[in-house]
């Protein structure tokens, strides 16, 4: 890490007088390999690609290819974490990656106004058939006619 940062006195001590030099060779090296290397790992549409055992498998292999790359690059960083993981690699010779699964809920409030009684019966039906996920907090009726 040190030479990367191109401080090499541990090495190579200065000399009261003498100039102090600076290489940054290291830091070219692996600055230099980080286009080529993500391009390899991430510079296509599939990061990763499931294949088929026989042909009965082909279209569960492209459905999980498809949700894979979906998780990876869409609800995560996976750019991100492909560029750190191989930095790592490349500077300490160990690239790590830490991965776990997240279950959380996330509750979205709506509110709607001068629903007809179609449009409100329609809304019921949904929340019933939702088993749960859905439910009608409040109610408000008016008379016809009456402005809001």
């Amino acid at each position: 890490m040190e030479y990367y940062l191109g401080d090499m006195t541990q090495d190579m001590p200065t000399v009261d007088g003498r100039s102090a030099a600076v290489s940054t060779d290291v830091s070219d090296t692996i600055e230099g390999l980080m286009p080529t290397l993500m391009d390899i790992f991430a510079g296509s549409d599939e990061v990763v690609r499931f294949e088929p055992v026989g042909p009965e498998d082909e279209e569960a292999a492209q459905q999980e290819t498809d949700y894979v790359n979906h998780v990876f690059m869409q609800q995560n960083p996976g750019f991100m974490v492909l560029y750190s993981f191989i930095k790592d690699a490349l500077l300490s010779k160990v690239g790590i990656v830490k991965v776990w699964w997240e279950e959380r809920e996330q509750e979205e409030r709506e509110t709607y106004y001068d629903l007809t009684d179609d449009q409100f019966a329609m809304l019921s039906l949904a929340v019933a058939q939702s088993g749960g996920a859905m439910e009608i907090v409040e109610h408000t009726a008016r008379p016809m006619g009456q402005a809001a």
